[in-house]
């Protein structure tokens, strides 16, 4: 049995505390436990032969239970008086642009596993992935509204910083792909990582339709 779900039992209510009120700062404490849970999973089962596939689509399903949950919040508190969190044709909809070149960029390292130079398609994806990450952080230092003033800017940050959260999360895991070789890390988790990542980028489109653009 894993200690890993104990060890980010530890961590994620606070996170997720810390997120919603989007402390900038507490991401630091995050990717510091992130980085740990990866090693850990690296030492507890690289070297494992189990395909948890259903697992993983069990854990997808839930997300999108999770992500529903927060957008249906969303529209429902939605009023006519109440503005989005920025423009829909700024920084969330170069967003777009930039989530979906990271999901052709993926793909392409996907499909071209075992080729030598597969990992520049790799390291393209992490360059857009934090491309993503700075547009985010930049866009919340310039909002004026915040958490508490209506129950619509609570979903909308709450929508906005559960999906960045998953961002960083996928940008740490391709990052460690990259690092240690897609060689050596294995074909069924690289493939894992790329269907997480494809998610991510299409969850945004949802994400980016209701917060911004509704």
């Amino acid at each position: 049995m894993s200690i890993i779900p104990i060890f980010n039992a530890c961590f994620v209510g606070f996170f997720l505390v810390g997120l919603f009120l989007w402390k900038v700062n507490l991401f630091l404490i995050f990717l510091i436990w992130a980085i740990l849970s990866i090693v850990m999973f690296i030492f507890d089962g690289l070297g494992e032969t189990l395909h948890y596939e259903s697992a993983f689509w069990l854990f997808v399903f839930s997300e999108v239970m999770i992500f529903g949950s927060f957008l249906t919040c969303c529209l429902f508190f939605d009023s006519w008086s109440y503005e989005s969190l920025s423009s829909s044709l700024e920084i969330p909809f170069v967003g777009c642009f930039v989530l979906l070149g990271s999901s052709v960029t993926v793909t392409a390292f996907h499909h071209l596993l075992g080729w030598k130079y597969c990992d520049f398609f790799l390291f393209l994806t992490v360059v857009l992935g934090l491309s993503f990450v700075v547009l985010q952080i930049s866009e919340m230092e310039d909002i004026s509204v915040n958490i508490f003033d209506a129950s619509f800017y609570a979903s909308s940050f709450c929508t906005v910083g559960l999906h960045f959260s998953h961002v960083l999360l996928g940008v740490v895991g391709l990052s460690t792909i990259l690092l240690i070789g897609s060689s050596k890390f294995g074909v069924y988790r690289c493939t894992v990582l790329t269907w997480y990542w494809h998610f991510v980028d299409y969850i945004w489109l949802l994400v980016y339709t209701i917060v911004y653009v509704c």
